[in-house]
């Protein structure tokens, strides 16, 4: 049988002849090359990583912005609050100097409606400084999270620059590979 004669031994290596690897290894050699350049093409139309990353930054950064605005926002509502206790507080010191005039001039009527119309005042300075209690729990809160993103952006920003520089140093060394 021709197929079981034997070739010298120079020609198998581990049973199979040398050309059959030799033809092998090249056809390997031409699948990697393939393959590494397959994988460069799709890296090269693939969006930028470098753009990718700097535009989540950019986005992370806009939104941090608005958290900012909205809680100088808050800030702002909670102070105009603050100024309206106090301006319904005025109002109800003015009634109630108002109800103590009329009880000294005799007029007891006057003095009742003086005193209603403080205790209206006083229920609404009320109704506000519970209002701004629980804004000031709501924005000491915001702060804190805030503080806490601000140092996740930062976290970000520095993981993208290492990212970045690996990203670098993989492309030089694809480059040199498959030089």
């Amino acid at each position: 049988n021709s197929n079981n004669r034997k070739l010298p031994s120079n020609k198998r290596v581990n049973g199979t002849p040398k050309s059959k690897i030799q033809n092998g290894m090249s056809w390997l050699e031409r699948l990697g090359r393939v393959i590494r350049a397959n994988i460069s093409h799709l890296i090269q139309e693939a969006e930028d990583p470098e753009k990718i990353l700097e535009q989540a930054i950019a986005q992370m950064e806009q939104e941090l912005i608005e958290m900012r605005r909205s809680l100088a926002a808050a800030i702002a509502s909670y102070k105009s609050t603050e100024r309206q206790v106090a301006s319904h507080q005025a109002a109800a010191r003015r009634w109630y100097e108002s109800a103590q005039l009329a009880l000294a001039r005799g007029n007891e009527p006057l003095a009742r409606e003086s005193l209603l119309q403080r205790q209206s005042y006083l229920n609404k300075a009320k109704s506000l400084e519970a209002q701004n209690a629980h804004q000031r729990e709501l924005i000491s809160k915001f702060k804190q999270d805030l503080r806490v993103l601000e140092g996740k952006f930062a976290e970000a920003k520095a993981q993208k620059n290492l990212y970045l520089a690996r990203l670098r140093s993989d492309r030089k060394s694809t480059r040199l590979n498959s030089s």
